[in-house]
């Protein structure tokens, strides 16, 4: 039964590899070659159960352990007893077996790979069959079931296929910024071999990060919640904090059990706790005052899974972090004027900054003497030629600005009115945190609404100045 079992298991996954693009079929003959593997793996745990299972013999489970554990030491003592391959097996678990061949090239690796799995399956009685599935080349060996390479599955392959098993690349823990991240280092490391062109590009995920180009669906954790398992000693996990949080505010919010439950980071007063600053990623696109914490994510998220890689190399990723210059992003923010509600919409230290540059061709603007003419500057930060000489060309600069701002929250508009099928009139409700449009449209809707604070307020008080001095004029 068991024989006839591994050999449908291993037809259908020969049937994998003949129409790849078809994901459908893909999907279906995955789930057929997985539940045939459970079903052999049920039928052994049936006999090593106690006396309560279904087929309890624990001799039958003794004895099928034991015979793996052997058949798996003497492949290994053929491989090392060739000298003519020079192989090494640096890696045994259950069924499988990583060699190591010093200095071959790939040609070389697939022929010595079929001579070896023709070997031990000849020493071994029927039905046991070593299957020769793939060469790594470059490969990272990390630990036990945790293992990343250029995969080869014929030598007649050209472009090989990235290959990540237990690693952050393929965890769902994680966030999808720490996969894309550490798959394109790795992708660098394996086609390039140069630490340099790794590190340029760390430090560049690095200052999108501290600068704030990223997308929030980028860095939302999403991590399984138990309620009801957690001891009451202490603050529960984040997700568990989250989903309290939802349950108070509407009870029908209650998650199932394991479901994942997303949240954000975000950047809190000095000597705040971890569990304080995680909220929902509704929170933070929708308040202006929050923002990613660039610090925790980076320290804590980004650089531990590449040191683990990269430290088997010789390079220090934390190191590469420490030697960049650290950004303060500073916000834009659109605050209450000094004469609008007392100037209570100021809740950060940026709401008081005014600007030191020309809103259009950034020129440093003059250091204001007295207090009159420093109000007056505050209120159009712009120099004197693009105020007074080219007045023309800075209104359409300015509205430009504006319309570009406009437009981009229209775009993403349409998009979203498109795929919920409503009529340009009607309101836009859509708030699906899968969707990476919702968040775009988020963010544009913000920086509009910035722009119109900033830029609409010049443009209006220019329009002021130049239609008086048109009437003075004539």
């Amino acid at each position: 039964m068991l024989g006839e079992i591994l050999e449908t298991r291993v037809m259908v996954k020969s049937g994998m590899k003949v129409d790849k693009d078809d994901k459908t079929l893909q999907q279906l003959l995955n789930n057929r070659q997985l539940a045939l593997k459970l079903i052999a793996n049920v039928t052994y745990g049936y006999t090593s159960a106690s006396f309560s299972g279904r087929m309890p013999c624990s001799e039958i489970a003794d004895s099928i352990v034991q015979t793996g554990r052997e058949t798996l030491e003497k492949a290994i003592a053929l491989i090392h007893s060739v000298e003519r391959w020079g192989a090494e097996v640096v890696y045994g678990d259950t069924d499988s077996r990583f060699v190591y061949l010093k200095g071959r090239t790939k040609d070389e690796a697939f022929k010595i790979g079929d001579e070896i799995a023709k070997q031990v399956t000849d020493m071994n009685p029927r039905p046991v069959k070593l299957k020769f599935e793939k060469v790594y080349h470059p490969c990272v060996l990390l630990a036990k079931k945790r293992y990343v390479g250029f995969k080869y599955e014929s030598p007649t392959q050209q472009e090989p296929e990235f290959d990540a098993k237990g690693i952050e690349t393929v965890r769902r823990d994680g966030t999808p910024a720490e996969q894309k991240i550490e798959e394109k280092a790795l992708k660098l490391l394996f086609r390039t071999a140069d630490l340099g062109a790794v590190k340029s590009y760390f430090q560049a995920q690095c200052r999108k990060v501290m600068q704030g180009r990223v997308s929030v669906q980028d860095f939302c954790f999403a991590k399984e919640v138990k309620l009801g398992t957690y001891a009451d000693k202490g603050p529960p996990p984040p997700g568990a904090l989250i989903a309290t949080r939802r349950m108070l505010r509407d009870p029908r919010t209650e998650p199932q059990y394991g479901e994942r439950v997303p949240y954000v980071v975000i950047a809190g007063a000095p000597g705040a706790r971890l569990w304080e600053r995680c909220v929902e990623p509704e929170r933070l696109i929708d308040d202006p005052h929050a923002e990613l914490d660039a610090e925790y994510y980076i320290s804590k998220n980004l650089i531990p899974p590449l040191e683990r890689i990269f430290n088997l190399v010789g390079a220090n990723v934390r190191q590469w972090y420490d030697e960049m210059p650290k950004v303060q992003r500073i916000r834009m923010l659109s605050a209450a004027k000094d004469g609008e509600n007392g100037g209570k919409g100021r809740k950060t230290m940026e709401s008081y900054m005014g600007s030191s540059l020309c809103l259009v061709c950034r020129a440093k603007l003059p250091p204001v003497q007295n207090q009159h003419a420093k109000q007056a500057t505050a209120q159009l930060p712009l120099c004197g030629s693009c105020r007074y000489e080219r007045t023309a060309r800075t209104l359409l600069a300015l509205r430009g600005k504006l319309r570009t701002a406009e437009k981009k929250v229209k775009d993403l508009q349409d998009i979203c009115r498109s795929c919920a099928n409503l009529a340009s009139d009607e309101e836009l409700r859509c708030d699906s945190r899968d969707c990476p449009v919702m968040y775009a449209r988020v963010k544009a809707n913000t920086a509009a609404a910035v722009t119109r604070a900033g830029v609409g307020s010049v443009v209006e008080q220019l329009e002021e100045e130049v239609g008086a001095r048109r009437v003075f004029e004539w």
